[in-house]
């Protein structure tokens, strides 16, 4: 089950600050790798696993993290464009979606 954690505008630089409740929960501490990947027009960030394919980005100093323009352009995501963060406490995740205008 997700938890809407947050809704703000995505910057042009890509980073998404985690929060640090739940970073810590999900083991995603500063200088970690964390997996990121696309499915179903969202992006799961998770624990890195080694073995997989799927984008490994650092988990900054302050809790950031970097979302690749490829997964950017996946989402078709702009500058300024409106996403949510939710947590995602069963499968020890972050889910960040974009906010689409229906």
């Amino acid at each position: 089950m997700l938890t809407m954690y947050k809704c703000k505008n995505f910057n042009k630089t890509g980073k998404i600050q985690l929060p640090s409740k739940w970073r810590s929960q999900f083991g995603l501490l500063p200088g970690k790798l964390a997996d990121l990947r696309f499915d179903h027009d969202q992006i799961i960030i998770e624990r890195a696993n080694l073995k997989s394919t799927h984008n490994k980005r650092l988990i900054s100093e302050n809790g950031s993290i970097h979302i690749p323009k490829e997964l950017q352009q996946l989402l078709d995501i702009t500058e300024e464009e409106e996403y949510c963060l939710y947590i995602d406490e069963e499968d020890k995740s972050f889910v960040l979606k974009l906010i689409s205008e229906n």
